[in-house]
């Protein structure tokens, strides 16, 4: 790992110090009956370490025949927002444990219900399975709870789950979410510097290495060129978009692919705000031991209240 680029001086020594670890317990066992307990096991490490930092409640629950589960910042939220939380893993994994990481630092420091939707995954259950899991709870959320003060956010898998929520949700004449977060991923292929820059910061990367949305399992079969699978080709579709945040960071292979996203959205009218972590990797703020981290909680938290009142 000695051959990895230094860092900026405004990078954490926490977050240099993290990185060549990240690169090693992150590698993706090749074969999906190994990943998926690997990275189970993975993001429970991560969990552990939030639920020490975090002061919340747990809930499992189903909303509309969906798994769900209901994180409470301690004390209640009775009257805050309510958020839905899709968890990222490639739309093959990161259920369970992975979904409540994504969830437990947000409802904290926002102060707000979040829901983290275990949907359906692939390669059992194809588009638009996870996509259908994620309207019918929010259909179910938004009978009680005014849309507008109803937000969406996911990262990487997730981030993509957010913006076909928001276009199903469109094309059904449903009332669309209050504010979204778009988090280390968009509808828009992961190529790019970003993409053909990994090699340089990951010593296990072959040139061109990085995911292909096309590939994966869970679009078998889908047409990416419908505006409902991937809509960042689609002006119309994202001029109805809500209020969007956008974050990544220089090491993520989809730094490319969210910026392009924000411009899309700002050419569209879109009221998106993009932030970019230097020196910061896929996925960063699930490791809440970085400032980094505590910064991009502090950045949603504000996002979502500035937007969902």
């Amino acid at each position: 790992m000695s051959d990895i680029p230094s860092f900026g001086p405004w990078v954490s020594d926490e977050a240099k110090a993290r990185f060549a670890a990240f690169l090693t317990e992150s590698a993706t066992p090749a074969d999906l009956a190994d990943a998926r307990p690997f990275f189970a096991a993975y993001n429970q490490r991560l969990l552990d370490k939030a639920l020490a930092a975090y002061d919340v409640d747990i809930a499992e629950r189903e909303i509309a025949g969906v798994k769900v589960h209901e994180v409470t910042p301690a004390g209640g939220a009775p009257d805050a927002p309510v958020l839905l939380c899709l968890h990222g893993g490639a739309f093959l994994w990161g259920e369970g444990p992975g979904a409540l990481l994504e969830a437990v630092p947000v409802a904290a420091v926002a102060g707000m219900r979040v829901l983290a939707v275990d949907y359906r995954l692939a390669p059992e259950h194809v588009y638009p399975a996870a996509v259908d899991d994620v309207v019918a709870v929010y259909r179910a959320v938004t009978q009680d709870v005014d849309p507008a003060k109803v937000g969406i956010y996911g990262c990487s898998a997730g981030a993509v789950l957010t913006t076909q929520a928001v276009a199903r949700l469109r094309h059904d004449g449903l009332p669309i979410p209050g504010a979204i977060g778009i988090f280390h991923g968009a509808p828009v292929p992961f190529a790019g510097d970003a993409a053909l820059a990994q090699p340089l910061f990951d010593p296990r990367a072959g040139l061109g290495a990085s995911p292909k949305i096309e590939e994966l399992p869970y679009f078998s079969g889908a047409d990416l060129a419908d505006p409902l699978v991937l809509a960042a080709d689609h002006p119309d579709v994202l001029a109805q978009f809500p209020p969007s945040l956008l974050v990544t960071a220089t090491r993520d292979f989809a730094a490319s692919a969210v910026s392009v996203m924000h411009r899309r959205l700002l050419a569209a009218g879109v009221d998106a705000r993009f932030v970019l972590f230097d020196g910061l990797w896929h996925a960063h703020h699930m490791d809440v031991g970085l400032p980094e981290s505590v910064e991009t909680y502090g950045l949603i938290a504000d996002f979502f209240r500035r937007t969902l009142g």
